[in-house]
């Protein structure tokens, strides 16, 4: 089977759909047509396909990898503890990074400091922080805790034999979970804990990718019939009855705005279907280099979100036109150059004997892996 470039592709949408998000593009700016409010709606409802198609695209290729590797085991204990890893490495940062900025940003009395610092501790020890993370500059790390409890639950299900039933399951969690998200008050259901992790949202999303990885064949074989251009259409389609679906519950029934919808489900399975019909719209370098950094980028960006906005926070550029147009492009760009020098850094000082245009090489080289 040859590589999938469209992957890449997808891959590299998908991170600035998730940069416009955390960036609220032009939500509380001026825009010559229209009204802010009203296209900071459309862009953050069209752009929650991203993390869905993360979470997919990760079960995808981590069931490719299993079923072209002889000790299965080997390869998950690799590939969980990189993620692990990563995850751990990143939390202490971002720990450490909003710890000191409250001891410096705070203007509060000795007393409000101190109450600040306790619930900033007991958040963090709470056990649910294992599934959802917690809610300060390193809020974007639940996908890291949600993505591994989905992998351990799939090579599990893969062991097993029972990976379509796991994705069943999955399915129905995720229809629960939307009564924690967009559907919860329509129906007069109050969950008290967020359902956006890996029990409700991630496990489905990744089963799926995974099913289509172990499946991929035969997938393949009964979708001949239709054409990649009615693929595109559908995606189109459902890009547009996300938007209708997201506009009717928060606008027509004055609900609030969830972070994923029934119809994202068949927008992700089309998307799966569209990158096996049609594999090398994303064969290109800047495409592959992007695609490898994106876990970076992801796990970077609100770093320097935090930076901006706490520079910024006094200046009228924020509610201009320019800005709300280029906060997420430069966000974007940033936080790829920055990750992708912390990693050059990072191999220099690993091993300073090596040439620096052999590591530019390695830095380049296209890889489909979500986390290397």
């Amino acid at each position: 089977m040859t590589r999938n470039y469209t992957i890449d592709f997808f891959k590299c949408l998908a991170i600035f759909g998730v940069v416009c998000i955390h960036t609220h593009t032009f939500r509380d700016t001026a825009v010559p047509f229209g009204n802010g409010e009203m296209w900071a709606f459309i862009i953050d409802t069209i752009a929650r396909f991203s993390v869905p198609f993360f979470f997919a695209a990760s079960g995808y290729l981590f069931a490719m990898k299993l079923e072209r590797t002889d000790d299965t085991f080997a390869y998950f204990k690799r590939y969980t503890g990189k993620l692990i890893g990563l995850l751990a490495a990143w939390f202490a940062f971002y720990w450490i990074y909003d710890f000191i900025k409250m001891l410096t940003a705070s203007t509060g009395t000795m007393n409000e400091q101190k109450a600040e610092l306790t619930t900033y501790f007991q958040d963090t020890l709470q056990w649910r922080t294992l599934l959802d993370g917690i809610s300060y500059t390193q809020f974007q790390l639940w996908f890291m805790f949600a993505l591994i409890f989905s992998i351990i639950i799939i090579y599990t299900a893969y062991r097993l034999r029972i990976l379509k039933l796991t994705l069943l399951a999955g399915l129905v969690l995720n229809l629960i979970g939307l009564l924690g998200q967009s559907y919860g008050p329509l129906f007069h259901v109050t969950m008290e804990e967020t359902t956006r992790n890996g029990i409700y949202f991630g496990l489905f999303y990744t089963a799926l990718g995974a099913c289509f990885g172990l499946y991929e064949k035969q997938i393949i074989e009964k979708a001949r019939a239709i054409r990649t251009r009615t693929v595109g259409m559908i995606i189109v389609a459902g890009f547009a009855l996300q938007l209708l679906e997201r506009y009717i519950l928060h606008y027509g029934l004055d609900l609030p705005q969830g972070e994923y919808l029934i119809s994202t489900i068949p927008l992700t399975v089309s998307l799966l279907l569209f990158t096996l019909k049609a594999r090398h719209i994303g064969k290109h370098r800047y495409v592959s280099m992007v695609a490898k950094n994106v876990v970076g980028i992801y796990l970077i960006h609100t770093l320097w979100r935090s930076i901006f906005d706490q520079a910024l926070d006094q200046s009228n550029i924020t509610q201009t036109f320019a800005w709300g147009l280029l906060y997420a492009p430069i966000l974007y760009a940033v936080s790829l150059l920055s990750y992708v020098g912390l990693q050059y850094t990072k191999g220099k000082l690993s091993d300073p004997t090596v040439p620096r245009q052999a590591k530019t090489r390695t830095a380049l080289r296209p890889s489909n892996s979500l986390i290397k």
